[in-house]
């Protein structure tokens, strides 16, 4: 990216941002209509990339309408892509949980000797990316056992056994063995997720073993915390989304345990996006609108408004919302980024925005208002 077109987007982000207070609270201006349509696309696109192995893609790259200069999302990432399809599905009352724990368990390379999953792999099972995803086996862990009742199936008893075993012997009182160390906000990112993975496993299964280990890193979690750097700068592009996911982490679901300082941890998660402190606006649908230039991510949005919504702040949280949606383009499809025609063509549509649109549209209380039915609603009790 230009030094020039830099310059722009930093602007854009600017201008875009003003201090407001939604009005409503948790009542947005999308209409009723467009998300029970929003909800049904997103459902659709779900499916669009769960294979029939049970691998879960990245974005449909396989179907016409993804962009043919768009980077390759033809993989699995099922450390954070399937935790958050689990949960997102949970919160319509779909259990998602066999094919993809099935095809962790059969195919993803190393895992049946290993127990941790790696960063990225291919739809039929070899590894991508090498490096342990601590972060990502963590929130698998709490996604899998966040509600016990839908996990008592082999194939989920197998994968959390495997997963937290995994944890708990690489725990040496200080750092994982055979995991590179890291620091700042990456450091207490996997040490927070490892940790809350720990106790929902133990919770659902019964071994105490992790919890003594949750225990133990609970002290380092909160000495990593205590020494966070503040995340405003300019990182490389490569870091600046995994510093962002560290901290989006952080702020949710990773503070839903006791003893984290959750309100400065959605702070530090805005500075990491770049909106500290600036409460979100609507596209007001002009396409000169700065909006447009920005670059901003929808799947980051709909994070924040998680994380503000569950530290009872209902007026951001509808602003980052409100702002999320109206990324979406008519054919109700959230791409990586918004994008500058000076940029490659951003992945679109994205099954991560997705689902996070619809943890924060539950986080905000939107899916209780549309029709319980079909791909619009909960299909059975949750």
């Amino acid at each position: 990216m230009s030094h020039d077109l830099q310059a722009d987007e930093t602007a854009a982000i600017e201008t875009a941002r003003v201090a407001a207070d939604p009005p409503g609270g948790s009542e947005t201006a999308f209409r009723q209509g467009d998300l029970v349509a929003l909800v049904g696309t997103t459902t659709r696109l779900y499916e669009e990339c769960l294979l029939p192995n049970g691998a879960l893609v990245e974005a449909p790259t396989h179907l016409p309408f993804y962009p043919a200069g768009a980077r390759d999302a033809f993989r699995c990432r099922p450390g954070t892509l399937v935790s958050f399809a689990i949960s997102a599905m949970d919160a319509l009352g779909r259990d998602v949980r066999a094919p993809l724990l099935r095809w962790i368990r059969d195919r993803a390379a190393g895992f049946a000797d290993d127990g941790l999953l790696r960063h990225a792999y291919a739809v039929h099972g070899p590894v991508l990316d090498t490096a342990h995803d601590v972060l990502g086996s963590g929130l698998l862990l709490w996604a899998i056992n966040a509600r016990p009742q839908r996990a008592e199936s082999d194939v989920a008893q197998e994968v959390t056994r495997g997963v937290a075993s995994a944890l708990a012997v690489r725990w040496d009182g200080n750092w994982f063995r055979d995991h590179p160390a890291t620091e700042g906000a990456f450091r207490a990112a996997e040490l927070a997720a490892a940790e809350l993975g720990l106790r929902a496993a133990s919770t659902a299964v019964g071994i105490q073993e992790w919890m003594r280990v949750a225990d133990a890193l609970r002290q380092r979690r909160d000495e990593a915390i205590e020494t966070l750097p503040d995340p405003a700068g300019t990182p490389t592009p490569e870091d600046r989304d995994r510093l962002v996911e560290a901290h989006l982490a952080l702020a949710w679901p990773c503070s839903n345990n006791p003893g984290m300082p959750r309100e400065r941890l959605v702070d530090l998660a805005e500075r990491a996006v770049g909106l500290h402190n600036r409460a979100p606006v609507a596209d007001s649908g002009d396409d000169a609108s700065p909006l447009h230039l920005t670059g901003l991510q929808p799947a980051e949005l709909f994070w924040l408004a998680t994380a503000r919504a569950a530290v009872n702040d209902p007026g951001n949280a509808a602003g980052y919302y409100d702002l999320g949606l109206s990324l979406a383009d008519t054919d109700g499809h959230f791409p990586e980024a918004s994008g500058h025609q000076a940029l490659e063509p951003s992945p679109k549509p994205v099954l991560f925005a997705h689902l996070l649109f619809l943890q924060a549209a539950d986080a905000l209380g939107a899916l209780a208002t549309i029709p319980k039915s079909g791909y619009t609603g909960r299909r059975r009790p949750v």
